[in-house]
């Protein structure tokens, strides 16, 4: 109440103090105005008092009482001045005292008059010790003055002409003080209302109601609550979405059948769906404030760790973790966490896992690996008795023209059986980890060119030209022969897959990015018939033929670029591929450069 009432006089008192201001400027611009009125009104009386003065320049009573006669008709001052500014009679100064009056020839009003016949003062008198508006006029001429005619009148008269206008003016001013505070008290109400009534409307936008306004208000509240109005629709249409979209979220979140997995920087759990309390042996229902309450394998939590540690939103760690239980002792999960972008303050989700239990997909792909194994190690001898029996006839001169047809056949394809074999067991070691890589400093241009070396012949027999680019002193750290095995495979199918009369490109170059180790990076370029985009990503599995009708002239047994995508797993290397149908392929394959001497460098299984 005491804050409102104070409210309420600050505009009246800014009203009283700007009508002050009002009428003392008022107050100045009436006196200047009186004043000149006044200088006007003496300046004529002195027109007309110059001439009855002309010849009565010299001191006398005769003088002195014609001054005062002057001045009871005019109500002023009148003071008679000698050309060298001796006071010759003054009507307010007795004849006795006259010569005793300082000269006045320094006045400023006898100053200008003697330059410019006529001049005016404002100042105290230091006869009488009044103020007085002085007016002086020149008799005779510039060159030869007779003397000065003065006038004045007192400051207090001029007060007395003022008083009623005064009066008046301050009234005047102070009531239209009040008055402008009124209507601003008026119009701040007015404007505190609406303004109330903005304030509720947005609070109304904000929660998707539209708000009510009332009738009286300005055109520009209403065009204000007009927006406000298409503001809710849209508050609500949006939260209508997003509580959808929660609900959706919160739906798939919990219905997902692998398991999720939320921390925050701190590695606090802040939520965990069925599927991963399921996963881990967890309860429902029971809370938990740390991830360690619910993961106790020191393994998923490194991994998690990790992840969250990486506010950047980029890092992504992905591992087959063989996790023990008591039901399981063989189970195998499949943790990946990604870092959330964004998190700044604890209680935030920095991480996120996804586990899924991969221990029966483990358990197929061992039986997979094994009879793949097996059944290639049980072809081996029977493949090789076969190829040594067609061989053998084949030496035999007295032969009918179809047995030798069938011989070829058998030849052909006993030879890719063998192929096939030869691939089946190499992929299945690979897979299973029984090969050692023999890690050294391999020079990639020997042995580039060792490949395009062996390879030659059968590029010259189906018309390719093969182009090596290799620095010469680029060297990558892995197994020399399979690493070989890896770049023959490369050029092989782009030769394979080139028409007659094409350029097969194998180029080489170092790879340097900040904070991580050198890398070199080998591209084999082909301009044969190309991959369509949507098959790429299935092109290293397993006997993939992008198109067996286009293919199936080209020989092969689909292994090839599955043997490389493992081979360069095992050399901490990748492979990516970029194609267009009809005009061609690049495949990249990125390896490890080679370190500088002294390293140690430990073999990879």
């Amino acid at each position: 109440m005491i804050r409102t009432i104070r409210r309420s006089a600050l505009p009246v008192l800014a009203g009283l103090v700007l009508g002050s201001l009002f009428a003392a400027v008022l107050d100045r611009v009436l006196d200047d105005a009186i004043t000149e009125r006044t200088r006007r009104d003496l300046e004529d009386r002195l027109a007309h008092l110059s001439v009855e003065f002309a010849t009565d320049f010299l001191p006398g009573a005769r003088s002195h009482e014609k001054v005062r006669a002057v001045a009871r008709q005019t109500g002023a001052r009148v003071t008679l001045i000698a050309p060298d500014g001796t006071v010759l009679a003054d009507s307010d100064v007795t004849p006795d005292k006259v010569p005793s009056l300082e000269n006045h020839g320094a006045r400023p009003e006898i100053v200008e008059a003697r330059r410019v016949g006529v001049g005016f003062d404002r100042r105290s008198s230091a006869t009488v010790d009044l103020p007085f508006v002085y007016v002086a006029r020149r008799v005779g001429t510039e060159s030869v003055p007779t003397g000065f005619v003065r006038l004045a009148i007192s400051q207090q008269v001029l007060d007395a002409q003022e008083a009623p206008f005064r009066g008046t003016l301050f009234r005047v001013s102070l009531g239209a003080g009040l008055l402008v505070a009124v209507l601003f008290l008026a119009v701040r109400r007015r404007q505190q209302r609406e303004f109330r009534q903005v304030r509720q409307g947005i609070a109304e936008a904000a929660e998707g109601r539209p708000p009510v306004l009332l009738s009286a208000a300005t055109e520009e509240s209403q065009e204000v609550f007009g927006v406000l109005a298409r503001f809710a629709r849209l508050v609500a249409a949006e939260r209508a979405g997003s509580e959808k979209a929660r609900l959706l979220a919160r739906t798939v979140f919990e219905q997902v059948p692998v398991g999720l997995i939320v921390v925050d920087e701190a590695l606090d759990l802040l939520d965990a769906n069925p599927a991963a309390l399921a996963l881990f042996r967890a309860p429902t229902g029971v809370p938990r404030r740390a991830l360690v309450d619910l993961v106790r394998e020191p393994d998923i939590l490194k991994l998690f760790e990790a992840g969250s540690a990486a506010a950047t939103g980029v890092a992504h760690a992905s591992e087959i973790l063989r996790v023990p239980f008591d039901a399981v002792p063989e189970r195998v999960l499949e943790v990946t966490v990604r870092a959330l972008p964004h998190a700044v303050k604890s209680g935030e989700p920095s991480a996120i896992g996804v586990v899924r239990d991969v221990t029966e997909h483990e358990r197929t792909e061992t039986m997979r690996r094994r009879f793949v194994s097996d059944v290639s190690h049980e072809l081996r001898t029977p493949v090789a008795a076969i190829r040594a029996a067609v061989e053998t006839l084949a030496v035999e001169e007295t032969l009918p023209p179809d047995l030798t047809r069938l011989l070829d056949i058998l030849t052909r394809q006993s030879a890719q059986l063998q192929d096939l074999v030869s691939d089946l067991t190499d992929l299945s070691q690979i897979e299973s980890g029984a090969v050692t890589l023999a890690t050294e400093d391999v020079p990639l241009k020997g042995l580039l060119t060792g490949v395009v070396h062996d390879l030659a012949a059968f590029a010259a027999a189906r018309g390719v030209a093969v182009t090596l680019e290799v620095p010469e002193e680029l060297s990558v750290m892995g197994d020399r022969r399979r690493l070989a095995q890896v770049f023959r495979n490369l050029v092989d199918n782009a030769v394979k897959f080139s028409p007659a009369g094409a350029r097969v490109d194998v180029l080489a170059e170092s790879l340097a990015v900040a904070g991580e180790p050198p890398r070199a990076v080998v591209h084999v370029v082909d301009r044969g018939i190309g991959i369509p985009r949507s098959e790429l990503a299935n092109i290293f599995q397993r006997f993939y033929r992008v198109d067996p009708s286009r293919t199936k002239s080209v020989p092969g047994t689909g292994l090839g670029l599955a043997i490389v995508k493992h081979l360069l797993i095992l050399h901490a290397g990748s492979i990516a591929v970029d194609s267009e149908l009809g005009k061609g392929s690049r495949f990249s394959v990125t390896l490890p450069a080679a370190m500088p001497q002294g390293t140690t460098v430990q073999e990879r299984r």
